[in-house]
């Protein structure tokens, strides 16, 4: 799958950040390691000596991966990484998001607020677990497409954040929450920030799916017609503004256990569809033209399978409230696609590289915000809706 001059940058990049590079995967492989024991529950029950220990050392271990990884991020300019400058920035967010992760979760244990921090630590792991994750990807991908490893590592880096957080979602429902009950769910933004995303996310949609394809773009100084989504988006575009607004009040009642509406749900399919179509429309094997359709066909492919299953299971179990939060949260990534476009804008990238770089930080920015909201994990400044609790760990 090797591609001659890619590998041979990727050997001038690791050759010139070598300290950097090799601190991140001999301390990565450690705290993944480390981080595995820590997700066995009878390890814990039964040894709690060694369940702290091995944490320390997932602790120590994952700082010093992340500090290498920005150290080689750091000496390695964005336009040299060998699967584009979008794939770049995206490390970048990971590295900070992690340490972010691993801090609340020390918080929360110092606290002896042990089920926020088997959820803050389920987040962290969705962080290491990218990089596996990618090369089992590499290879799938690899079988399937015919595509080189730097054009299969661009198409996966738009959507891995997303499968990391549904991988320790799933860990979640099916294992920690017989082993600890979890915490009730509550959003993780404030209700003034939430409206404000939600409305600004429908000024967004209508903007690139209705308005720029047909030439009322307000961008089109600055980027090309390649750059712009096909006509057929409007459908997309359509039923996600309608969608949008409905978060509104389907989120606090989704929260309180109910199933979501039947309108809201087919709004759901309609946009799924839409994004889909949009996929099918897009050409081109660049890099950024692969993150695109990458981001498309599976942005819809998930949309609507959250709306087939919102259809199917009308019940009101807490696994199905959990994975319910988790599929509204993942509607609102249009909502971030202009303030990460404009912190992207002043790096001078090319149009398109801003345009993977926004499609790949806005869906793992909400599959977070899902995974915590759906959690009840507690975000610094945001008030608890629900009373926080500290239970022995035995």
């Amino acid at each position: 799958m090797g591609d001659a001059q890619a590998m041979q940058q990727a050997i001038h990049n690791y050759t010139r950040g070598f300290l950097g590079i090799s601190a991140h995967t001999v301390l990565g492989g450690l705290a993944l390691s480390a981080c595995t024991l820590q997700f066995i529950p009878s390890l814990r029950r039964r040894h709690p000596r060694v369940h702290r220990a091995a944490g320390m050392v997932a602790i120590a271990s994952t700082v010093g991966a992340m500090v290498g990884a920005m150290a080689y991020l750091w000496i390695t300019p964005a336009t040299d990484t060998v699967s584009g400058a979008a794939f770049a920035a995206a490390l970048w967010l990971q590295a900070v998001t992690t340490l972010l992760a691993l801090g609340l979760a020390v918080a929360s244990i110092r606290r002896r607020e042990v089920r926020a921090h088997m959820g803050w630590m389920a987040l962290m792991m969705a962080s290491l677990m990218t990089a596996p994750m990618l090369r089992i990807g590499d290879v799938i991908v690899g079988w399937l497409l015919p595509l080189n490893l730097t054009q299969t590592t661009a198409g996966l880096a738009v959507i891995l954040m997303p499968q990391a957080v549904l991988l320790m979602a799933w860990w979640m429902q099916r294992v920690g929450r017989l082993d600890l009950p979890l915490l009730q769910p509550q959003l993780s933004l404030l209700p003034g920030a939430l409206r404000a995303l939600v409305w600004l996310g429908v000024a967004t949609v209508l903007h690139e799916g209705l308005l720029a394809p047909w030439g009322l773009d307000a961008l089109a100084h600055w980027r090309g017609a390649e750059v712009r989504l096909p006509g057929i988006a409007g459908i997309w575009a359509l039923s996600s503004a309608l969608l949008l607004p409905r978060l509104l009040h389907e989120l606090p009642e989704v929260l309180r256990g109910r199933p979501m509406q039947a309108r809201t749900l087919w709004l759901m399919a309609t946009a799924a569809c839409g994004a889909l179509l949009i996929a099918s429309q897009l050409q081109g094997y660049s890099l950024n033209q692969i993150g695109h359709r990458f981001y498309w066909a599976a942005f819809g492919a998930c949309s609507l399978a959250w709306s087939l299953a919102g259809t199917l299971w009308r019940g009101t179990s807490r696994v199905q409230t959990n994975w319910r939060i988790l599929g509204l949260m993942n509607t609102l990534t249009p909502a971030v696609w202009l303030p990460y476009g404009l912190a992207l804008g002043l790096t001078g990238w090319p149009a398109d590289t801003i345009t993977t770089g926004v499609l790949t930080l806005s869906w793992g920015f909400f599959a977070w915000h899902g995974f915590i909201t759906a959690f009840g994990l507690p975000m610094p400044g945001v008030p608890a809706t629900t009373p926080q609790t500290g239970e022995s760990m035995a």
